[in-house]
């Protein structure tokens, strides 16, 4: 058994492998070839947005909120792989937390998955027993599952014996005031467009003031125009497109994304919808619609109360949970 202590060591001695590893680059193109959307430049972010949960001192703060576990529980994960390393948090979690992880990781997400846990091995061959891959979850005394709203019903039902988490679809919204500047809406194009969309953390609606210009936002997204050159982004966006055509839903064209005006929070890859608002009371309204569905609200320098800022989004920090739920908390509950 690891102390606390020596898992931090294990977990900070790893954010300096990472930093310092010689073949990042063919580690990147190896993720690329087995998902298309995982390009490297994508999946350096991934990477780097992570680092800062491997210093000493986040750490060893974030650890304080639980006691040291003195009866590790074997815990069932079952990792999404939407976008790269989405599933780390709750393996570092449960390794920091001093339990074992038996986890499934998504065949969308093996390659970065697997080079982190082999270069922990390397650093601390005894965090190996901290880890066991598997398809069969059955003897697992502790659950956390992420999945389609759908999935999430099933686990819920088959695990309803142990401790769990399980998490659905979820998605972000952002609302623009109309006066922001070409940086900010530059820095909400990043909340749009990384990972081509497809997090929980990316926003799929835009809330605007009635008659609000996209010229200056669309000008912003130009600085993702090599999407266009994607050939599975772009089949999406010509398939959505045919679908527009022959339903006779109206849309705004851009090269890179479609605009779409639809109340509804989700949006397909390369759709992004709008919905116009009257007043700040109507947008809050709007936003109380969508509470249950929302991952993260984003606005100018996170103005609205409980947002965040454009940009942010996609750089979580340690105790930024999915759902909201605390996985940390959760995780000490268990010892």
């Amino acid at each position: 058994m690891l102390t606390k202590s020596e898992r931090i060591k294990a977990l900070s001695s790893l954010g300096d492998w990472i930093r310092n590893h010689p073949d990042l680059e063919d580690i990147l193109e190896k993720a690329r070839q087995e998902n298309a959307f995982f390009i490297p430049r994508f999946s350096r972010n991934a990477i780097e947005s992570i680092l800062g949960w491997h210093d000493t001192s986040v750490l060893e703060n974030w650890l304080q909120e639980i006691p040291e576990t003195t009866h590790p529980k074997k815990v069932g994960l079952v990792l999404a792989g939407n976008i790269p390393l989405v599933g780390w948090h709750d393996l570092f979690s449960v390794f920091a937390s001093g339990h074992f992880a038996c986890f499934k990781t998504s065949s969308q997400d093996k390659v970065l998955i697997e080079w982190l846990l082999n270069g922990l091995f390397e650093i601390y061959p005894e965090s190996r027993a901290y880890f066991q891959k598997t398809e069969n979850l059955k003897n697992a005394e502790a659950l956390i599952a992420t999945g389609s709203s759908n999935t999430a019903i099933h686990f819920d039902f088959y695990f309803r014996h142990v401790p769990r988490i399980i998490r659905g679809s979820k998605t972000s919204l952002g609302v623009l005031y109309g006066f922001e500047n070409e940086q900010e809406l530059e820095l909400l194009c990043d909340d749009v467009m990384m990972y081509f969309g497809l997090g929980c953390r990316n926003a799929t609606k835009l809330l605007v003031p009635v008659g609000y210009d996209f010229g200056p936002f669309f000008n912003a997204l130009e600085k993702y125009r090599f999407v266009s050159d994607h050939h599975k982004f772009q089949n999406n966006a010509i398939y959505h497109k045919a679908i527009f055509l022959m339903n006779g839903t109206p849309f705004t064209d851009h090269d890179i994304l479609m605009l779409r005006q639809d109340p509804s929070l989700f949006s397909p890859m390369s759709v992004l919808n709008y919905e116009e608002y009257e007043n700040l009371e109507h947008a809050a309204q709007i936003i109380d619609g969508h509470r249950r569905d929302l991952q993260c609200l984003l606005s100018f320098q996170g103005k609205w109360e409980g947002s965040v800022p454009f940009g942010s989004a996609q750089n979580p920090g340690i105790d930024d949970y999915a759902d909201g739920i605390n996985t940390l908390s959760f995780l000490g509950s268990l010892a």
